[in-house]
């Protein structure tokens, strides 16, 4: 193992790679051959082995099974959904009444918040459901993009249940967090828990949500989105004045369906998470000794939990639809294809970056080298806003939120180890600064995914939406803007508050993220309008 800067080199070679290439996997094999030759010192022979090795280490962990198994099963349930017209029917319901474009807004952010479970279900379906209504008002597709697309995977992150628990929790595993002490073992907790703590830290995710609810009822226009609602107005044309698309997703029967369709798979989704976390985690009331709490931080099958809970609220789904003749048994299998393929991108990258993530960790020790280095040359205080900027850069050029937290997360948590010098494995409560890393990573990757062009979730938001992929990222990131600022800002602040308890940290740095950030967006609009 090289004990040098070509430990990082894999991680610049990934990041030019995707940008050039658009090609995310692709740079990402790259980046896993050079890894692995650095690791081996440039040995051919024992470079295949290390590789295959780190591959069987991933798909032969019961949780990594069973989290690639629970995403395709959302992929699944978001396309039977979409067949039963489960999702079209909620919105007919909802937004019967609505009789202004502020109204028509609000109903788009108001159900985007009810699909909080995956940023794939609402990104795919809150436009493809809202746009009739939206066009009735005259909103440009490019403004419905922005709604959807702010509200999927912000939201998603915040939530303890969604698709994004098993990959976080399993990265955060991966990493060396385990209730178990064990030789590889950084932290000593439940990788859920640390996740639960983390929440109240991923602050781009709250000052973008709090924005988008601020744009809504102030009426906020300025920059391209300006030119955009001018347009419509003006001259009843919703692409900012280029040629109509053409409808590219059909209506999967959402016009027949009712709003039981939705709510049965997903209550029964939801319910059996509800109940499954704290069972496994030995809650009182369910025959084990702990408070609720202590349930979720002694929980260690937070991955077979999600999976059971899915094949419970799929086969409910498939029984009730059927039952009701929304689906047939002949339908079925079409529907497991597209679902699996749906999710088969995300599943092959979260792989390989957890592959490369691997042997970043374990052979070449990248986190434990750049504490090294920066040790003596860096404030510990820092370290939040610079991980927010690595990571919002690498999500940015990548497309990917889930790559990007696959691959810094593993260096974060050796190098937080080295940097608080604490005796291995460390209580959470040791290292300070662990939640506000861990807030600055997956808010940085949620804000790369949103902003980047290339991102799979800008392409579904503006394909739902009916919009052009590039103006929909050319006008959603003026709004955005504020948000990433303001975010860098306030994780600078809470470094420097990472010293005091949780709370006060929290309080305060969270109260001044969320009002210098509506406070800019405020004067922007207010300085664009002259």
């Amino acid at each position: 193992m090289q004990n040098s800067w070509l430990v990082l080199l894999p991680l610049f070679i990934v990041l030019p790679c995707a940008f050039i290439t658009g090609n995310l996997n692709m740079s990402l094999v790259i980046g896993i051959v050079a890894a692995s030759l650095i690791a081996t010192d440039f040995s051919l022979t024992q470079t295949p082995g290390l590789m295959l090795e780190r591959f069987k280490d991933l798909l032969t962990d019961p949780d990594t099974i069973y989290m690639y198994s629970f995403l395709a099963l959302i992929g699944i349930i978001v396309v039977f959904l979409s067949q039963t017209g489960g999702a079209g029917a909620f919105v007919r319901i909802f937004t019967k009444k609505l009789r202004s474009k502020k109204m028509a807004e609000s109903a788009s952010f108001f159900l985007s918040s009810t699909l909080f479970i995956d940023d794939y279900l609402s990104n795919l379906t809150v436009g493809y459901v809202m746009r009739p209504l939206t066009d009735k008002f005259k909103i440009p597709r490019t403004k419905l993009a922005f709604l959807v697309h702010s509200m999927s995977g912000p939201l998603v992150i915040l939530a303890p249940i969604s698709s994004w628990v098993a990959m976080i929790t399993s990265q955060l595993d991966q990493a060396g967090v385990s209730p178990q002490a064990g030789a590889q073992v950084k932290i000593l907790a439940d990788p859920f828990y640390i996740y639960l703590r983390t929440i109240p830290f991923i602050f781009y995710s709250f000052l973008l949500i709090a924005s988008v609810w601020f744009i809504i009822r102030q009426r906020t226009s300025y920059g391209p989105m300006h030119t955009h609602e001018r347009i419509a107005a003006e001259k009843d044309n919703l692409f900012g004045g280029k040629k109509p698309l053409k409808n590219e997703l059909e209506n999967d029967g959402s016009q027949t369906g009712s709003l039981t369709d939705l709510l049965i798979p997903l209550g029964t989704l939801l319910g059996c998470v509800l109940i499954g976390i704290p069972w496994a985690g030995g809650y009182y009331l369910f025959g084990g000794e702990h408070s609720l709490l202590d349930a979720f931080k002694h929980n260690t099958q937070t991955s077979l939990v999600l999976f059971v809970s899915a094949v419970t609220a799929l086969i409910v789904g498939i029984l009730f639809a059927i039952a009701r003749k929304k689906i047939t048994m002949q339908a079925l299998p079409s529907v497991l294809v597209r679902g699996t393929l749906l999710m088969s991108g995300a599943i092959i990258m979260v792989a390989l970056a957890s592959t490369l993530g691997g042997i970043l960790r374990q052979d070449l020790q990248a986190g434990q080298y750049l504490a090294g280095i920066l040790l003596n040359s860096i404030s510990i205080t820092l370290l939040p806003l610079m991980f927010f900027i690595v990571a919002t850069i690498t999500a940015t050029v990548t497309g990917s939120s889930w790559g990007t937290i696959a691959l810094l997360t593993p260096i974060a948590i050796p190098m937080l180890t080295s940097f608080a010098q604490v005796t291995l494995p460390a209580a959470p409560e040791a290292i300070s600064i662990l939640f506000p890393v861990l807030g600055a990573i997956f808010s940085g990757a949620v804000c790369g995914d949103h902003i980047s062009p290339i991102s799979e979730t800008t392409i579904m938001a503006s394909t739902s939406s009916g919009c052009y992929p590039l103006d929909h990222a050319h006008t959603q990131f003026p709004y955005a803007a504020p948000a990433l600022v303001c975010s860098a800002a306030t994780f600078l602040l809470s470094g420097c508050l990472a010293t005091y308890s949780i709370g006060f940290n929290i309080a305060v740095s969270l109260s001044f993220g969320i009002a210098s950030c509506l406070t800019t967006i405020y004067l922007l609009n207010k300085w664009y309008k002259g």
